[in-house]
């Protein structure tokens, strides 16, 4: 693969540990996916100063995780042409004043407004942080490095509601959004103190077309499930109608394009694509804790915001201690049987969740353990992902990695909602006298367990993947970079 010349070219990959790739790149995806939970154990409290409802308030959460779903694809392929660290440094200075604007926003349109900004910045950081991460590692660490870089994920998923409900109830919900400002100036010199810039892909042309129809059918898809519950029969055929036409454009597109944003070969590697969707199905499954058990806590047990978020603690603290075991184990065993494995624990603690709701001391053992269960899948997957990805394209690979838990979450919390609301109403229309605690129990329950069916799902894919190009000696899925491709 040829590179640019000139003083951007980087002849030789510096040498950069495990260690302080993961560090330099901590900041960055810490705080885009801090504040993909952050906010959840303060939505009750933002609700009641906004003056709004549960459905209005949920696009707080939804429009950051439409945005940085739809986005990434994009900002993977600007990584993978442009180098992939100033996009991850641009990205940190436009969420941190995003994250500014959401502090100062005083109306539900404003501040929504504000977390789009926010998306934009943590797509930059999201789609290029794990591929800097595997570009300057290798397969003989690779794992380990993953494996961290899980931890701080999983980390900011699982701290965001503890640190939300502290923030919030003595500071004001304001502050959930002014914290990110000092960490992300700091990771910002950081990053650019440590991490060298890396290769560009040549190519004199930008698929523009590929990432618009891209962006349509992912934003569409989302939005789509966001009201799914209120939309007519017209407009349900309607977003379908755009959902195919921006797919098949897409794929079209992508194939007779001499620079796709995803290439065509990349696409049809069953490697990459069931690891994908296994793991989409995964993170759906945790919405139900993350999303819907700090509601059930405030609303049906009276638990304060702070005592939501220490109820919550065991997830980061779990994921701390299993994050890097799982990454040793995946350099030692078969991705198939890690990931198995780590979502069959996955589904035991969230089915342990649904009978235990309301003793909290076996409550938190379920969350633990699937919070373990967790650990075990996700850093198998993204290290068994990033293995078979193409050099040339680890930034688009990386980003498609990230859209799986953006997807999940944004699908999910959707589908939570709606799914609570039905069986909400239908237990009280069926028991009209129940006691409002126990029917909101008894609705959480419900959707408890219809979701553990999506890791049922997850486990039939994952079983299927096959093996990586480490494990079976071979080499990852390749498609040639256009040097020369004709304009269009």
């Amino acid at each position: 693969m040829e590179q640019e010349t000139g003083s951007s070219q980087v002849s030789q990959k510096p040498k950069i540990g495990p260690y302080r790739i993961v560090a330099a790149t901590s900041f960055g995806v810490f705080l885009s996916a801090l504040d993909s939970s952050i906010i959840n154990v303060s939505l009750v409290t933002i609700q009641n100063s906004l003056g709004v409802g549960m459905s209005e308030i949920q696009w707080i959460v939804l429009a950051y995780l439409l945005i940085i779903t739809s986005a990434m694809p994009l900002m993977g392929k600007l990584g993978d042409r442009f180098g992939k660290t100033i996009v991850f440094q641009v990205g940190m200075l436009i969420f941190i004043t995003g994250s500014l604007m959401c502090a100062l926003s005083s109306t539900l349109i404003l501040l929504v407004m504000s977390r789009i900004l926010q998306a934009i910045g943590a797509s930059m950081m999201t789609a290029n942080g794990l591929a800097l991460v595997t570009y300057y590692t290798t397969p003989k660490n690779r794992g380990r490095a993953i494996g961290l870089n899980s931890i701080v994920l999983a980390g900011a998923l699982g701290l965001g509601p503890v640190l939300g409900g502290v923030l919030t109830e003595f500071f004001g919900w304001q502050s959930i959004f002014l914290i990110n400002i000092p960490i992300g100036l700091v990771g910002f010199f950081i990053v650019k103190a440590i991490i060298p810039e890396t290769e560009k892909v040549l190519e004199t042309s930008f698929d523009t077309v590929g990432a618009a129809l891209f962006f349509v059918f992912l934003f569409t898809v989302v939005y789509y499930v966001s009201v799914a519950t209120e939309t007519s029969i017209v407009m349900t055929l309607a977003y379908f109608a755009i959902m195919i036409v921006a797919l098949l454009g897409f794929i079209y597109r992508e194939r007779v394009f001499c620079s796709p944003i995803i290439p065509t070969k990349v696409l049809s590697d069953r490697r990459i694509s069931t690891s994908i969707f296994s793991a989409i199905f995964s993170y759906m499954a945790m919405v139900p804790v993350s999303y819907l058990i700090p509601y059930y806590l405030q609303e049906a047990l009276g638990f304060t915001q702070s005592a939501t978020g220490l109820f919550l603690v065991s997830y980061p603290l779990v994921i701390s201690f299993a994050g890097p075991i799982s990454g040793w184990v995946s350099e030692r065993v078969k991705a198939k049987y890690q990931t198995v494995f780590g979502l069959v624990v996955e589904m035991i603690g969230l089915l342990s969740l649904g009978i235990t709701l309301g003793n909290i001391p076996l409550m938190i053992i379920s969350v633990s353990l699937m919070s373990f269960g967790m650990s075990l899948f996700t850093v198998a997957n993204g290290n068994f992902i990033m293995t078979s990805a193409p050099k040339q394209y680890m930034g688009v690979i990386s980003a498609l990695t990230n859209i799986s838990r953006t997807t999940g979450f944004s699908v999910g919390i959707a589908s939570v909602t709606a799914a609570f609301g039905w069986f909400f109403s239908y237990i009280l229309i069926q028991n009209p006298s129940l006691v409002y605690g126990v029917a909101y129990e008894q609705a959480v329950q419900s959707v408890i367990f219809t979701f553990s069916i999506l890791i049922v799902i997850g486990l039939i894919i994952s079983a299927f993947r096959g093996l990586s190009p480490a494990e079976e000696g071979g080499k990852p899925v390749d498609d040639e970079v256009c040097l020369n491709p004709q304009e269009e």
